[in-house]
């Protein structure tokens, strides 16, 4: 059965090379957050990765209860370490529905400092968070805290899509400008490499013309993401609205797979910026990925 692991000194993540490949997949016990520990597993079978179910505890305040209890009561303190051993209980229950190696951590929050500490341990591909079947699907705290620092790779899964684990048509959406992924989008290269797809880099622009594509495509290739794929093809989209034309990208050419760049300095870059990246979040019919990047 898997085991929930000690936690360590904090440092700062840089994976070496031949590292095994891990998911980690912040989960509860909603439906999306089962759907993307579904899709994770499926995921990671064919590669050798494991998996790492990661839930973020919502621990009693102690004294919100009006009996003068405090964080150094006994019974307070009992009552805690019930909880978290019940929780871990859940937890290596659904760790055992899945295929594949797996390992828990419950954490208290998703502080940057335990983000970063995670990182270091397992060295992750991909943070994986489920979005939930609603009109409007807001994301948990744990998850915008992930999706926020922008320092992670995070593949955001939504809970209706029912399409293949292991996307064989990857869309890339660029603009022609040029980037440099983070250290940390290392692993998700190596798990692209490994799926070996079929790659499109799309742009969307409000005039039509060649030039932005042709940048796109450059820069795409530039970075790496595109080693390993199967082919690659280009093709330009003209749109008023850069979220939906990307949507129209998707279906148009059957991507099972929306692949992001999210420069530091703005969020999400000239392209992406963050009501567009709320948009496809919201909106996209496929799982979203999104790597961290430099201009």
């Amino acid at each position: 059965m898997p085991q929930p692991t000690a936690q360590p000194q904090f440092t700062n993540p840089v994976a070496p090379l031949g590292t095994p490949l891990s998911l980690l997949v912040l989960t509860n016990f909603f439906p999306a957050a089962h759907r993307a520990v579904r899709y994770a597993a499926e995921l990671a079978a064919p590669l050798g990765a494991q998996l790492v179910l990661l839930h973020v505890r919502q621990a009693a305040v102690p004294g919100n209860d009006g009996d003068g209890d405090d964080a150094t009561n006994p019974t307070w303190l009992r009552d805690s370490h019930e909880r978290d051993g019940e929780l871990l209980m859940a937890l290596n229950a659904l760790a055992d529905e899945v295929h594949v190696p797996t390992s828990v951590e419950l954490v208290p929050n998703l502080q940057p400092e335990i983000a970063l500490d995670l990182a270091q341990r397992y060295q992750p591909a991909l943070f994986v968070v489920g979005r939930a079947a609603t009109e409007v699907a807001e994301l948990s705290g744990p998850a915008l805290a992930i999706l926020r620092s922008g320092r992670f790779p995070v593949l955001l899964v939504p809970e209706t899509y029912r399409g293949t684990c292991c996307p064989n048509r990857v869309a890339v959406a660029a603009d022609g400008d040029p980037f440099r992924l983070d250290e940390t989008a290392a692993g998700a290269r190596q798990l692209l490499a490994e799926l070996k797809p079929d790659l499109t880099v799309v742009n969307v622009s409000v005039v039509e013309t060649d030039d932005y594509c042709l940048a796109a495509r450059h820069q795409v290739e530039q970075s790496g993401l595109c080693a390993g794929a199967r082919q690659v093809h280009t093709r330009a989209f003209q749109h008023l609205s850069t979220a939906q034309g990307l949507l129209q990208a998707v279906a148009a050419t059957q991507a099972e797979l929306l692949l992001l760049v999210a420069r530091r300095h703005s969020v999400l870059g000239q392209m992406f910026h963050r009501s567009i990246t709320d948009q496809l979040m919201q909106l996209s019919p496929v799982p979203v990925l999104l790597l961290p990047a430099h201009d």
